[in-house]
């Protein structure tokens, strides 16, 4: 046996043992599908740690011929220290037979000294059919811990329970689709107190695991971060807009509005990308909206609303982070300018929450930037943008962290995750605004970077 906790995850066909493996490994690459049969022969998966194995989960087959597979073991009259040797020998003898081939994939690495991880389903009723396949596993002597899966309820967990107890040293209910991670380190401090001798490795890989989420969600802020900046310093040069006739601009102007989106989009998909690698996402799919910036009003007003502030408390955050700016200027001048700095700094910044973007004399955007040598759009200067980027990637992000590696439907991001940011006290979004402004002078590199890092940190663990 290997020096880290081997587990063989048994039962039934169609009781959800896939997705216990895929959940518990973080592995959402594990094959699931409603169909019975699916597994076909025993599949090991481990949970590696900067390239050490942490523990390692064998899914299995189901039982298919449990009655003549109990009736062969009892075919000699032996006492209950002799059993375990008995299915050795079931094993020995079947193997590459063609006969038993389910059982013999199952049995076969629970013979070499792997834990049994039990699953049924509790949202159908118990029938005796289920003792066979128990007694075989309790004839093998290792530790055995049975988990009851409500795939579609949980109506029928109390019956589960009264008769796996009498197979079963401990019995727990485990869905595998909704565990949070600290569900998951229950169960293995659960199995590592059932297995005395694999204890200890349980208990160093609960350690382990808790310290590496730590890091990754460390990460993780700075990877927010960094996207943040990009975004909101994102500067999109078109050789098109450099050689129309200002007649020709408007109708120039939605594509490359268009395009400028687009490009937005990428960048932010690459950011969350970068996240769901971090955690062993390989195949997510989200339900998050689109960013859309307008050459009118620059972004829809159901998207500032959603994401970011609603206008009046973007006037109050704004007036207070100009305001904030502008003191530093006082504090520059030893007082002698009466404040007028903190004054002029809120209305401005309050005029510019309100009104959002002045046009240009050809109703353009201001962040259409001309020159003698080029034009740019970008980056975008509203100053709900940044909100607006912040709530949806922590939306991203706390919907990823909280998802199952064993769930393959869409990303849902819940509605109360999209209004946190509203929710903020006003002194902690102006706090933010200042940041991100900061965050654009300074680059990811600098003290506003390591501000928001620590903030986002805490958003995430919160």
């Amino acid at each position: 046996m290997p020096d880290y906790p081997v587990m063989a995850v048994v039962g039934h066909p169609n009781k959800g043992k896939s997705s216990v493996v895929a959940a518990l490994t973080q592995n959402d690459q594990v094959q699931i599908s409603p169909l019975s049969g699916t597994t076909r022969v025993a599949q090991h998966f481990t949970l590696k740690l900067d390239n050490r194995t942490v523990f390692e989960l064998v899914d299995t087959p189901g039982f298919q011929r449990a009655g003549k597979c109990l009736a062969w073991l009892n075919a000699q009259e032996l006492a209950a220290d002799q059993r375990p040797a008995r299915v050795a020998e079931f094993v020995e003898a079947f193997s590459g037979s063609g006969q038993f081939v389910d059982e013999v994939e199952l049995l076969t690495p629970i013979i070499r000294g792997a834990g049994i991880i039990y699953v049924v389903d509790g949202s159908l009723p118990y029938s005796p059919e289920y003792e066979t396949e128990m007694e075989i596993l309790r004839w093998t002597g290792r530790p055995r811990l049975a988990l009851i899966n409500p795939i579609g309820g949980d109506r029928y967990v109390a019956q589960w329970q009264q008769a796996l107890n009498q197979y079963f040293s401990l019995v727990r209910l485990f869905d595998p689709l909704h565990a949070s991670f600290d569900q998951h380190l229950q169960l293995l401090r659960t199995f590592g107190e059932l297995d005395a001798h694999q204890g200890q490795g349980f208990a160093q890989a609960i350690e382990q695991l808790e310290r590496y989420r730590q890091l990754k969600l460390q990460q993780a802020a700075r990877i927010l971060v960094e996207n943040l900046y990009r975004l909101l310093t994102y500067q999109q040069s078109s050789n098109r807009l450099e050689q129309a006739a200002q007649a020709q601009l408007p109708g120039l102007l939605s594509d490359e509005i268009t395009r400028f989106n687009q490009h937005l989009n990428r960048m932010e998909r690459e950011g969350q990308q970068q996240l769901e690698a971090l955690f062993l996402y390989h195949r997510l799919e989200s339900d998050i909206g689109r960013l859309e910036v307008h050459q009118s009003e620059l972004m829809d007003e159901s998207q500032w609303t959603l994401w970011g502030l609603e206008k009046n408390q973007l006037v109050l955050v704004s007036a207070g982070a100009g305001a904030a700016i502008g003191l530093l200027a006082d504090v520059g001048l030893g007082g002698a300018s009466l404040l007028t700095g903190a004054i002029s700094g809120g209305v401005l910044g309050g005029l510019s929450g309100w009104f959002g973007l002045d046009w240009l004399k050809q109703q353009l955007p201001p962040w259409l930037q001309f020159s003698a040598e080029k034009h740019l759009l970008g980056p975008v200067k509203d100053p709900n943008f940044a909100f607006v980027i912040l709530g949806r990637a922590l939306s991203h992000a706390r919907a990823m962290l909280s998802r199952s590696h064993a769930d393959r439907e869409r990303l849902t991001i819940r509605e109360d995750g999209l209004n946190r940011m509203r929710s903020l006290e006003l002194k902690t979004q102006v706090r933010l605004l200042k940041q991100c402004r900061q965050l654009v002078k300074q680059g990811p590199q600098g003290q506003a970077a390591a501000q928001l890092r620590d903030w986002v940190y805490r958003q995430l663990t919160a």
